[in-house]
């Protein structure tokens, strides 16, 4: 359950407002509802950036359990040196080069534009940057491996449309770290615990640190959450900022911004019994304007998107529509709900009931607000969603909608809704869990359906399907998504048979896309593949040292979506550990320079 905390000057002597406010919240035993409650907005520098149609979108998409991005980006061809390390490593979870040249199973097509094919396929990839050497930390220690071939898992596919076509990027060997100072494999034993994440291998502890970006001090906000207390004074609505479709999360939790909670089929709690079966809003019955929403402090005069539940109505004998003037329809459901309102608006002199009421009229404001925007991609003649067709692409007969497309579908619908939401920035949480692959990673490499295959296939066509969207409705540049795991996994099996898997490890690769990012390049530096030795943390499993830090990648997307250096430095105090600045010459230097600040 979510808690809105008020600020106070002294957290640790909450005043009597917050102790109902939590304690009454607790009381009603709610889940969703609660972070439905008005979002307190910050003002500022941020506030004066918002002139004009600015609409900017973050989705942030966790792949819980630590993927295995070593067989998400992966060295390719015969003759390269990170191939070469790569299948003597990897062991029975090696993708043997010959694989990435295939023709998809009858029940696995892609979408090639027009319609699903069968086709031979590629899943190599031919990075732009792959001559640029860049200058990287101690480039003798890690080795760059970006001039080599490289391929996409065969179920990565369809990222590959999107590298191809400068829409996505990977960012290599990425991690937690604290920065102050440079970790390698001799030092790794010898170095003090505060130098490195505290419970590195630790699923839990590592979710919270990367969703954090501070691995070094206690918990308190997600990095999301902090961009979201800085840019909401840009938003007009009674939505918060941030929006979750996988529940609760690090990464959203702000001290005066929280997330709001949906669901993957999209329903957010709603009063039942007032559609009448009109599909695009759950009051189509009751309301003549289903856009406007209950304004309970019976105001003189009305916001063009609020009504008044208190208004006045017209004589109950000899008048056609006693409700006119007022946003009921002259129905049974109208009554209802006008009557229902009413009681909402109703004044208490007892603190802890007026705080128990603010609860379903905070909840009944912000459904009315999300329901409008979901509303606008339903057809009202038969109540389908409209961008269907680009899930029903990439997951065609046979394959079936699962968990994490339906996630990103309602983003989409959220972000085409946008204007009923009178928000010009929103931070999107979606997650996709199952990647805790310690056993039968692999069990047939090619099999859709089994292991690894399965994960990274529902997870890429997902995202394409989501891209293809916003292109269509002209949003990509408007938006920006990014992976994040707990962990990458270590390189070497724990098993030689079928049933091995891969255990805890460190950097990793990531995945950012979007209209705004310099994609078809490999970021940061792909990690030296020697096991027992080079940037192999420690033993003989294949765990590598990151080299490029989550506040890194972090901070580039908080600042393309509007952050000055300022705040930037504000959200991410630690990023000067690792690079002086977010100049063009600084991200050069790093081949970190993966967003094109001016688009979007």
């Amino acid at each position: 359950m979510n808690l809105l905390l008020r600020k106070t000057e002294n957290r640790s002597r909450p005043n009597r407002r917050d102790f109902m406010l939590q304690t009454g919240c607790a009381s009603l035993g709610i889940t969703t509802a609660v972070n439905t409650l008005a979002q307190l907005k910050l003002t500022g520098a941020a506030a004066a950036q918002g002139a004009g149609d600015d609409y900017k979108a973050l989705v942030c998409v966790f792949l819980n359990g630590g993927c295995d991005t070593n067989n998400m980006l992966i060295p390719a061809g015969t003759t390269s040196a990170a191939r070469s390390d790569y299948g003597s490593g990897r062991g029975v979870l090696s993708i043997p080069n010959t694989q990435f040249d295939f023709t998809p199973a009858a029940n696995n097509g892609y979408f090639n534009g027009t319609s699903i094919t069968t086709d031979p396929v590629t899943s190599r990839i031919s990075p732009s940057n792959g001559s640029s050497t860049g200058s990287q930390f101690d480039p003798a220690n890690r080795p760059n491996y970006t001039q080599g071939e490289f391929a996409v898992h065969m179920g990565a596919y369809p990222l590959k449309g999107l590298f191809d076509t400068g829409d996505l990027a990977f960012v290599a060997n990425i991690g937690t770290l604290i920065g102050t100072q440079q970790i390698t494999r001799a030092n790794f034993n010898t170095l003090p615990a505060s130098t490195k994440p505290p419970q590195l291998f630790s699923h839990s502890d590592q979710q919270v640190q990367w969703q954090s970006s501070l691995p070094d001090k206690p918990f308190t906000q997600g990095w999301g959450g902090r961009i979201a207390e800085i840019v909401a004074g840009l938003n007009e609505g009674d939505l918060g900022v941030s929006v979750s479709i996988a529940g609760s999360n690090s990464f959203q939790i702000g001290l005066t911004e929280q997330p709001y909670f949906m669901n993957t089929s999209g329903a957010v709690t709603s009063l039942t019994g007032f559609s009448g079966g009109t599909p695009t809003h759950p009051y189509g019955s009751a309301l003549r304007n289903t856009g406007l929403n209950p304004d309970y402090t019976n105001p003189s005069s009305l916001g063009g998107t609020k009504y008044n539940p208190l208004a006045g109505i017209g004589s109950l004998t000899g008048v056609a529509d006693p409700l006119s003037g007022t946003n009921y329809q002259n129905s049974s459901a109208g009554w209802r709900l006008r009557a229902l309102e009413q009681v909402l608006a109703a004044s208490h002199n007892s603190l802890f009931d007026e705080n128990y009421v603010n609860v379903p009229k905070s909840a009944r404001n912000t459904e009315g607000l999300v329901g409008a925007a979901l509303g606008q991609t339903i057809d009202p003649n038969d109540g389908t969603i409209t961008i269907n067709s680009h899930w029903s692409n990439w997951f065609p007969g046979g394959f079936g909608q699962t968990d994490l497309s339906n996630q990103l579908k309602v983003v989409a619908r959220m972000i085409a809704g946008r204007s009923a939401l009178s928000n010009k920035r929103q931070i999107f949480f979606v997650q996709i869990g199952g990647w805790d692959t310690h056993t039968s990673q692999i069990p047939n490499p090619t099999a859709q359906n089994q292991g690894y295959y399965s994960l990274i296939n529902n997870l890429s066509r997902s995202i394409r399907a989501f891209a293809d969207c916003m292109k269509a409705i002209g949003m990509w540049d408007k938006v920006t998504m990014f992976t994040a795991s707990d962990f990458n996994r270590t390189f070497t099996p724990n098993k030689n048979d079928a049933t091995g898997g891969s255990d805890h490890a460190w950097g990793g690769t990531s995945v950012i896309a979007g209209g705004a990012v310099n994609g078809g390049k490999i970021y940061g530096t792909f990690p030296d593949l020697t096991v027992n030795g080079g940037i192999d943390c420690t033993g003989n499993r294949g765990r590598w040292i990151p080299t490029t830090s989550v506040d890194q990648k972090a901070a580039l997307i908080g600042k393309w979506f509007g952050l000055s250096d300022a705040q930037v430095s504000q959200v991410f105090p630690n990023l000067t550990r690792f690079q002086p600045d977010l100049s063009p010459a600084t991200l050069q230097a790093r081949n970190l320079d993966m967003i094109d600040f001016n688009v979007g």
